[in-house]
C-alpha cells in the first residue's frame, strides 16, 4: 500500500485525512458514538471504578498492566527507565505482541537531569541533552518483554508520529542552539527517526 509513496503524497494524504477529523470529529457526534466513553450514567462502557493502586480508574471489566515505569523498570542497557514520559508510538509486535515507543520530554542539560536516556554509542545526537526516545516489548498478553534505547541525546522530545514505513518520528519541543542550555548542537525544533526493531 505505501510502496512507491512520495513524501509529497505522503503529506498530501495526512492533510486529507486530518481535515477529515476536523469535519467529522465534533464533540457531539464522539460523545455519542458507540463505544465512547461514557459521560452520562448508562452511556458508552459504564462508569469508572475506582483503582486501588490510585494509577488509572478504568470501567468496569477493564484492567491494565504497567510496562515501563520511571525509575523502576530497567533497560536492557542496565539504567532505569528514563522520566517524562509523552508522545507514544505503537506498532505491531512479534507473534501478536506490541511494540511501544515512548518520547521522554527532558530538556534540562544532561549531567542536570535524574533520569535521563541514557547516552549509547551511535544513537547518541548531542552528548548535553538528556531527551529522547525508549521502546519497549509486549507479548500478545501485555506483559513486558524488554525495553531499550532508540535514540539519545536529544531535548524536550514531546510530539510525533508513525510513519507508513514502521518507524517513529518524535519531535523535539525546543529551539535551543549550540552552547545554549546544556547543549553541544543545534536542536531547532527537528525531526529524529527511531528504529522499532533491535539491533
Amino acid at each position: 500500500m505505501t510502496e512507491g509513496l512520495s513524501r509529497r503524497g505522503f503529506l498530501q494524504a495526512g492533510a486529507a485525512v486530518g481535515a477529515g477529523v476536523v469535519l467529522l470529529g465534533s464533540g457531539e457526534v464522539l460523545l455519542t458514538a458507540p463505544n465512547a466513553a461514557a459521560t452520562t450514567p448508562g452511556a458508552g462502557y459504564g462508569p469508572l471504578v475506582a483503582d486501588p493502586a490510585g494509577r488509572l480508574a478504568l470501567p468496569q471489566g477493564f484492567s491494565y498492566k504497567v510496562v515501563t515505569e520511571a525509575g523502576k523498570t530497567l533497560l536492557e542497557s542496565g539504567e532505569p527507565t528514563p522520566a517524562s514520559h509523552d508522545g507514544t508510538g505503537a506498532f505491531p509486535g512479534r507473534h501478536g505482541g506490541t511494540i511501544l515507543v515512548n518520547n521522554h520530554e527532558l530538556g534540562d542539560p544532561f549531567a542536570e537531569t535524574e533520569l535521563p536516556v541514557p547516552h549509547l554509542d551511535r544513537l547518541t545526537y548531542d552528548p548535553g541533552s538528556a531527551g529522547g526516545c525508549t521502546v519497549v516489548e509486549a507479548d500478545k498478553d501485555g506483559d513486558r518483554i524488554r525495553e531499550w534505547v532508540g535514540v539519545a541525546g536529544t531535548s524536550t522530545n514531546c510530539a510525533g508520529g508513525i510513519t507508513p514505513w514502521d518507524t517513529w518520528l518524535t519531535c523535539e519541543e525546543t529551539e535551543d542552539l549550540a552552547g545554549e542550555n546544556g547543549t553541544t548542537k543545534d536542536h531547532a525544533t527537528c525531526s529524529r527517526s527511531t528504529r522499532t526493531t533491535a539491533s
